[in-house]
């Protein structure tokens, strides 16, 4: 009943006690850190620094990923890890709309910072374009792996940048402002709204102290005309399967109006 992540952070804990001397990097150091990810990265292997290649005798799901002997070992949630900069080093390897989020949440998590990564791609063996790439788009703003990784396909499709987590007034809550996931205030007035809207948010019914899904939707129409009247052009929301293919969410982005540079 675990999900792949869990699963994951169950094996690397049981390692971890087995092998001391090993230590967690990649995503397996990115599990322990709990920086947002997508589960489709866990294929049931296990990424370790080591002063040595992989070797016949290694178990088929054991990446072993180089590290100079000087290398650092820091301790996070009682497992041996490399440091927060030089995971994301070594997260690079990953795809990119999905390394994303795991960049973003580390910043966000105020773990390291973008100089601290540089700092350690000039000292490590490592993908120095991936890693350059992925400081570049990194935004501690977005606030979580949906939001990373709608942003990654709207870049591929040639959008303009948005701009995220703008505020608008809340005349329900004064105190508590409505954030967008991302907005875009054109030249001539507009302000175009999109919202990454993952499906768990509707989806948990069965909690007695979570709200009702008629009561999220109320509270996703009274947002939504609030948003307006604040001067919001237009709102959209996408789903999973709409950010997932492509052409479709060109065709939805298109519709909205979202300004494209290329």
């Amino acid at each position: 009943m675990l999900n792949p992540e869990q699963q994951s952070m169950h094996m690397i804990r049981a390692l971890s006690k087995l092998h001391p001397q090993w230590t967690f990097t990649g995503l397996s150091a990115a599990c322990i850190y709990q920086y947002e990810h997508s589960h489709a990265l866990h294929n049931g292997t296990v990424s370790i620094a080591s002063t040595k290649e992989s070797n016949k005798h290694d178990n088929k799901n054991l990446h072993r990923i180089y590290a100079h002997p000087s290398t650092k070992r820091y301790r996070y949630r009682g497992v041996p890890v490399t440091s927060p900069a030089h995971t994301l080093i070594n997260c690079a390897s990953l795809p990119f709309d999905k390394a994303l989020s795991i960049y973003d949440s580390a910043l966000r998590r105020n773990h390291t910072t973008k100089l601290e990564v540089e700092t350690m791609m000039i000292q490590t063996v490592c993908n120095e374009q991936a890693v350059t790439a992925l400081l570049q788009h990194a935004n501690p703003l977005r606030e979580n792996g949906g939001e990373s990784w709608t942003y990654v396909h709207m870049m591929q499709l040639g959008y303009a940048e948005p701009l995220f987590q703008v505020n608008f007034d809340n005349p329900d809550n004064p105190g508590i402002p409505y954030r967008v996931d991302f907005c875009w205030k054109l030249h001539d007035g507009q302000i175009i709204v999109v919202e990454y809207d993952g499906v768990a948010k509707y989806k948990d019914a069965s909690n007695p102290h979570r709200a009702s899904l008629k009561a999220k939707l109320e509270y996703e129409r009274r947002r939504d005309q609030h948003l307006k009247e604040a001067g919001v052009t237009s709102i959209n929301h996408l789903f999973y399967e709409d950010v997932a293919d492509l052409q479709r969410l060109n065709i939805l982005l298109r519709e909205a109006k979202v300004p494209q540079i290329r």
